[in-house]
């Protein structure tokens, strides 16, 4: 799912059930609104959610934007061998 925000797009995707309001089309959120319940899709060992952003038509690293730290999964992979994590967005 796409969402145009102020000054970018967010990009969610992994979604469980999509709230009713938009699966029937409604095209204005509001904040605080609920778009979809966390999923379960893809290969997972439990419920998450992908989220991206696309800003000046280029997806960027969401980190520095939300002011959150990064997990560091890619830094300090220690799981499945097998299953090797990914990023999505290249840092800029």
């Amino acid at each position: 799912m796409l969402v145009q925000h102020d000054g970018f797009i967010g990009v969610y995707s992994h979604l469980g059930l999509i709230a009713p309001l938009v699966a029937e089309g409604r095209r204005t959120l509001y904040s605080g609104e609920r778009i979809a319940t966390v999923g379960r899709t893809g290969l997972t060992y439990g419920p998450h959610l992908y989220f991206g952003m696309i800003v000046n038509g280029r997806p960027v690293d969401p980190v520095p934007y939300l002011k959150v730290g990064s997990c560091g999964a890619g830094d300090r992979w220690s799981g499945d061998q097998r299953i090797r994590p990914t990023r999505a967005f290249a840092r800029h």
